[in-house]
């Protein structure tokens, strides 16, 4: 047994486990003390879409209940968000349809006034299997800036990547797919405040 204690194998060992228990110890205590909570989250991701941070509280959760899919697009979270003049509901809405099946999830700010929703921001939160996705331009998200949201539910209107006039219309050349997922996130925001 001495000869085993003595011997380059035990010293290894002992050598790698105590390795493994202080960086155990310490990746516990950083994972705490790191921590980014759940609204700290939220925070940031207002301060980025808005520019400055706002006073936000949480509508709906779609981890606690899911019934805003519509199979084109999810909503996945709202909040009330409000500065000193102005009332928004920001949208975490996820589309489908998109290249390959994949998604896009999109961050989609609406101006409330009274009985009125105008889209005031989009901005890109992430995708799955939309490679083409990361290139796009501010232009893309830019297009669905200013829509009255209330007038395209009350006329049936939703985006769409056909190539036309129409005020909704949003395609993007050689990624039409890809923007079809897009659009279907908006369109689900669309669908949600015409019905609710």
């Amino acid at each position: 047994m001495q000869k085993f204690l003595s011997s380059i194998w035990f010293k290894c060992i002992t050598c790698l486990l105590l390795i493994v228990l202080i960086s155990g110890g310490l990746l516990s205590v950083l994972n705490d003390v790191l921590a980014v909570s759940s609204k700290e989250r939220t925070d940031r991701a207002i301060k980025k879409i808005y520019g400055v941070e706002m006073a936000n509280s949480l509508i709906y959760d779609s981890e606690n209940e899911n019934k805003f899919d519509y199979g084109f697009g999810v909503i996945n979270t709202i909040y009330e968000v409000n500065d000193d003049t102005n009332r928004y509901l920001l949208f975490k809405s996820t589309g489908n349809e998109g290249y390959k099946n994949g998604t896009i999830t999109v961050w989609i700010s609406v101006l409330v006034d009274g009985e009125k929703f105008d889209i005031d921001k989009v901005v890109l939160d992430s995708f799955t299997k939309q490679t083409l996705m990361s290139k796009l331009t501010g232009d893309y998200y830019k297009n669905f800036e200013f829509k009255d949201v209330t007038k395209a539910y009350k006329e049936g209107k939703d985006f769409t990547t056909n190539n036309n006039t129409e005020e909704f219309s949003n395609p993007i050349s050689g990624a039409t797919y890809s923007a079809n997922a897009g659009n279907n996130a908006v369109n689900a925001v669309i669908k949600y405040l015409g019905e609710n």
